[in-house]
């Protein structure tokens, strides 16, 4: 029932339609019974039928007509590509044919602007008097200069290490001088009649004092990457790279002023056109020699990190390393393909050089403005502040964000230029991306800041205690925690993440549940050293560089893990020991030692002579310099502890340094050894007392 309507109004419009030359017939909105008894009518009479019939053929012809073409094959598409190529480069719309089109429309020009010979003497005197006023104001502006460097004692370069002020001054003096001039021969160039000679001296002036601008801003910032091992390359670039660069930039100054609405009226289109496209190809060949004949300065200057990013920053400074060595590679193709574009677009205005040019300009500025940044970063705070580990992490923090923001602001300018915009693509198409990209960013930004804020604290807290640093406490527990935070931080921020960027994170979150439960019932001995360990720590039993005596196992601790605990012996043996299989613990490092003395007093021998000699040794031992820093107390003669082989054992001790107390043992037993040799006294030397009892039988013998 549906469908009925429907084919019934097709196929009564059919007709009228195709152009068809039968009578109107009714349109759709007219009774379904009219409409079908038309129908009928149609198909009854065998002309008619014929015709619609011829109507359908026609509209079936039409259709596949409007149908889109197949899709070609790779090589099919291969071969419209070069042949549109060969199109492009070949025939009337060839470059090399709108070249040769332009230069004879510019010699045209040119010759149009013929005139005789006393209509150019005005021209040549105003370009002359021009030229001639500035070169002296600034000759004159540059000597008053130099006299009061003189004066004050100033330099004429910039300093190894250069300061704002420093900058500025360099600036002023290489630039003030020439603009100044260039002011005030704007202003007295009102007198002379308009010509285009007048016109063509002021763009001249115009571009050498934009090139002196360009030049001494590029050296400024080679003078921002002044380090270690980079002084022999910047010397370089600050007495050779001046003028190179002063062309460079004269050279794309001079083809923009060209383009000027004024300058096309006087020298017309295509002559204007021809001799900025010239003055730009200058510059980028210019740019070409100058990348070929400074690569391995600027390339010192890329390479050359600090030893702490070189050690602490393997991936990065190996980026750097390679950026370092081929740099000149991509620069040498940017001008390339500004070339190649000047050439396809002839005809054109040279928009594509200009456009790498101004690109390279942003570059040099946003290098500037990231040197002034970093520089102003590792100036020193002054004063000690009382959460000077804070503010210091955070001032990192803020600067980096601040290199972002410039780097950014770089890529915006550098895509408007190319007729392109981040924020253009934000507010149309790009918003949801973008959003979602913000949001990514924000939480990975805020999950740092976070990181920061909490290993700080966890620095803080550990390195400080009521007397002072607790280093040994510090480097124990402060791996262990700061990793538990980091992996914490990371699992909430990627969650975060991706529940900004749309992720449905609740099937994610009950999996990670389901698979920790299993991971703790499958793993109880892991999850036993797990918190056995971490109670050890917290109780602080022993930490890195302890002496201790774990398992049955007794050294010095190098490591602790969250799992196990590893020692290195006597013997340099090293020993894992997992923390569930630890039942004690005996630490010889913590506060104080006692170094035990047991010596043998023989039986024929005064006990108080054993006594007082002992003491003897242990003052004279006080009294060492090697030795005095180690013995915290007198010695404590203990008194008779028991007897072996009939003699008297004396027990004494002293009061050490931690771990110190093996070596005041040896040292004591080596000093009373001495003192016995040259007393001419056997301390020391077992003795056995044999005693020989007569029976009553061997005596009547």
């Amino acid at each position: 029932m549906t469908l009925v309507p429907l084919a019934s109004a097709q196929a009564v419009g059919l007709p009228g339609l195709l152009g068809s030359q039968t009578k109107a017939q009714p349109e759709a909105q007219e009774p379904l019974g009219q409409s079908l008894d038309e129908v009928i009518k149609s198909l009854e009479n065998d002309q008619q039928r014929s015709k619609l019939l011829a109507d359908l053929k026609q509209l079936r012809d039409v259709t596949n007509k409007a149908q889109p073409p197949a899709e070609e094959g790779v090589l099919s598409l291969i071969g419209g590509t070069l042949t549109n190529l060969e199109q492009k480069f070949s025939g009337a719309d060839s470059p090399l044919t709108r070249w040769s089109n332009e230069f004879d429309l510019a010699a045209q020009e040119l010759a149009a602007l013929a005139l005789p010979a006393n209509e150019w003497l005005p021209m040549i005197f105003a370009f002359a008097m021009i030229l001639m006023v500035w070169s002296l104001l600034a000759a004159a502006l540059i000597w008053i200069s130099h006299r009061v460097r003189m004066r004050f004692g100033l330099t004429e370069e910039l300093p190894q290490h250069p300061r704002a002020v420093d900058m500025l001054r360099f600036a002023l003096r290489k630039l003030g001088p020439w603009l100044v001039a260039l002011v005030i021969t704007v202003y007295m160039s009102y007198a002379l009649p308009s010509s285009l000679g007048k016109s063509l001296a002021m763009v001249l002036a115009y571009a050498l004092v934009v090139g002196t601008c360009f030049s001494a801003i590029c050296v400024i910032a080679f003078s921002l990457l002044d380090g270690p091992h980079r002084h022999r390359a910047l010397y370089i670039l600050r007495h050779q790279a001046f003028r190179p660069l002063w062309l460079i930039g004269s050279f794309a100054a001079f083809g923009e002023a060209l383009n000027d609405p004024r300058l096309v009226n006087s020298l017309g289109v295509h002559l204007a056109h021809t001799a900025a496209t010239a003055t730009n190809v200058l510059a980028a060949l210019s740019t070409g020699l100058f990348i070929l004949r400074f690569r391995r300065p600027i390339a010192h200057l890329i390479r050359n990190q600090p030893l702490s990013r070189r050690l602490t920053r393997r991936a990065l400074s190996d980026t750097i390393e390679i950026l370092g060595t081929y740099w000149y590679v991509p620069a040498l193709v940017l001008v390339a393909v500004s070339l190649f574009a000047t050439f396809i677009s002839a005809g054109d205005t040279s928009t594509a050089l200009r456009q790498s040019l101004i690109c390279t300009v942003l570059l040099v500025l946003c290098m500037v403005i990231n040197g002034l940044v970093r520089r102003h970063a590792l100036k020193p705070q002054r004063g000690v502040k009382r959460h000077a580990l804070y503010s210091e992490r955070l001032k990192n923090f803020f600067y980096t964000i601040a290199h972002l923001l410039v780097w950014l602001a770089f890529i915006e300018l550098g895509l408007r230029v190319w007729g392109l915009s981040l924020i253009r693509f934000t507010e149309g198409d790009g918003h949801e991306v973008s959003v979602k990209l913000l949001s990514l960013a924000g939480t990975l930004l805020f999950a740092w800041l976070i990181w920061i804020l909490s290993d700080t604290a966890v620095h803080i807290a550990l390195t400080r205690s009521r007397k002072g640093l607790a280093n040994a406490r510090a480097q124990t527990m402060m791996p262990l925690i700061r990793n538990v935070l980091f992996v914490a931080i990371f699992i909430i921020a990627l969650i975060v993440a991706l529940a900004n960027m749309g992720m449905n994170v609740t099937p994610l979150l009950a999996g990670a549940g389901v698979i920790g439960l299993a991971i703790g019932f499958g793993a109880q001995s892991l999850v036993a050293d797990l918190i056995t360990g971490l109670f050890i720590i917290i109780e602080d039993s022993l930490a890195i560089d302890d002496y201790v005596d774990v398992g049955g196992h007794l050294g010095t601790v190098e490591g602790l893990t969250i799992r196990t605990v590893r020692l290195r012996d006597i013997d340099g043996i090293v020993h894992t020991i997992p923390f569930s299989e630890i039942k004690s613990i005996k630490n010889y490092s913590r506060e104080f030692g006692y170094a035990i003395f047991r010596v043998a007093v023989p039986a024929n021998m005064d006990i108080d002579n054993a006594i007082k000699l002992m003491r003897d040794v242990g003052q004279k031992m006080r009294t060492d310099p090697l030795q005095r820093r180690n013995i915290w107390s007198p010695l404590e003669i203990q008194g008779v502890e028991s007897f072996e082989a009939g003699n008297a054992i004396l027990r004494a001790r002293f009061k050490t340094a931690p771990i110190k107390q093996w070596e005041v043992s040896r040292a004591f037993n080596l000093s009373l050894k001495r003192h016995l040799d040259e007393a001419g006294l056997d301390l020391a030397t077992p003795r056995m007392s044999i005693q020989m009892v007569a029976t009553d039988n061997q005596m009547n013998k």
